[in-house]
């Protein structure tokens, strides 16, 4: 009789939190509230360790697995919001992805070599923790057309336990039926909703883009022959100035730094991406010189490229997907265009007097950072390093 009685309790339990799910995320307006409230939905009806929501968006002319919402209850997991994954069989999720079929998976831990799915433990060795259970589910539109992925992970014996790589496999219980038919509930809303938030967008601009059309219409009709030249100059200008989007100059403390590039780095073995990093030492004390090279450093690298300030006359800039000998010639562009900006300013010099040291960092480095850039700094500060011509 009590057992029935808990039965039903949990039930109840499900079926209220369920329904306030569909409520909140029916009438939120920010997607990534709703992506949030997905995550919880799921960690809360399927008791698991951590969740987290993926959708596909096209990363460096890729599609890939964005991550969108994620949480989890044992370690700090948020640390990598934003990180995209492959659509790929190289992670449980970009299976899921690749193949549009859910994926549920016991245990992890003694998984065959040859077994279809593979583990992706990149995130696991970074957390000190361990994945033993999941259920992965795609996520449809109307269509039928992928939009992402919905993941849950280490179902728990107690809700309030804590899970590490030492104790994982005692804490875990396996995932049922019932948790499988709710994460596929969560991920069917998921698909409704982005669905139409992205229909909505679509009829926004469209409607937008007719205004515009008729605006101008009407506008090379009003207008006097006489006055489209001024149209048209002051329109180039406002586009110019709407393009000019205030530019945050920045260069990143040493610390700061590390810190961008090791979950960049961590990404690279993944993709099998090489990443050179280039020490810069200025022997040159005037203000002017030492301004117009932080200015050059800032502005001229690639967006995704890392530029560090270790000391007033020292410099590290991470150049992501280049191999030493691209990273030697951007290093010998930015030295002509820290000349050319000089002599913009009317600042008379002949050479710079900077020192270069280069490191070509594969995704199977067993160096640290910090080992590398100890070297680095030791070659430029003993002249062993390289002035560029």
């Amino acid at each position: 009789m009590f057992e029935a009685y808990e039965q039903i309790t949990r039930l109840k339990n499900t079926i209220e939190q369920f329904s306030s799910f569909i409520i909140n995320a029916s009438t939120e307006k920010d997607l990534d509230e709703i992506f949030a409230l997905a995550v919880d939905t799921c960690i809360n009806l399927t008791g698991s360790d951590g969740a987290t929501v993926y959708l596909k968006e096209v990363v460096d002319k890729e599609e890939k697995l964005v991550i969108k919402a994620t949480k989890n209850l044992s370690v700090n997991f948020e640390f990598y919001l934003g990180y995209s994954i492959p659509i790929s069989a190289i992670s449980l999720c970009g299976y899921t992805a690749l193949h549009k079929k859910p994926v549920v998976i016991s245990d992890t831990l003694n998984l065959p070599e040859n077994h279809e799915f593979r583990q992706f433990k990149f995130f696991d060795k970074s957390l000190h923790y361990v994945t033993i259970n999941t259920i992965s589910v795609p996520v449809f539109d109307f269509e039928n057309d992928l939009l992402g992925v919905v993941q849950v992970i280490n179902k728990k014996a107690k809700p309030s336990i804590k899970i590490d790589e030492n104790n994982a496999s005692l804490l875990t219980i396996n995932y049922t039926e019932t948790d499988i038919k709710i994460v596929l509930a969560v991920a069917a809303l998921l698909g409704l909703i982005i669905d139409r938030f992205r229909t909505y967008e679509k009829n926004e601009l469209s409607i937008s883009n007719t205004q515009k059309m008729l605006y101008n219409v009407f506008e090379s009709i009003k207008k006097s022959i006489s006055t489209l030249n001024d149209i048209l100059i002051n329109g180039q200008q406002k586009f110019i100035e709407a393009l000019q989007i205030e530019n945050k100059e920045k260069l990143y403390s040493l610390k700061e730094g590390i810190e961008l590039f090791k979950k960049e780095y961590e990404l690279t073995k993944i993709t099998e991406t090489i990443t050179t990093i280039a020490y810069i030492k200025n022997k040159d004390t005037d203000t002017k010189i030492v301004n117009t090279l932080h200015e050059v450093i800032s502005t001229e690298i690639r967006p995704y490229d890392i530029p560090v300030k270790v000391k007033e006359d020292e410099y590290v800039i991470f150049f992501h997907n280049v191999d030493i000998i691209k990273a030697g010639m951007i290093a010998k562009r930015i030295e002509r265009k820290t000349l050319e900006k000089l002599r913009l300013n009317d600042i008379s010099v002949s050479t710079l007097n900077f020192t270069w040291s280069f490191y070509e960092l594969k995704p199977d480095e067993e160096k640290s950072i910090e080992e590398i850039l100890c070297f680095l700094q030791k070659k430029v500060n003993e002249s062993d390093g390289e002035t560029l011509k």
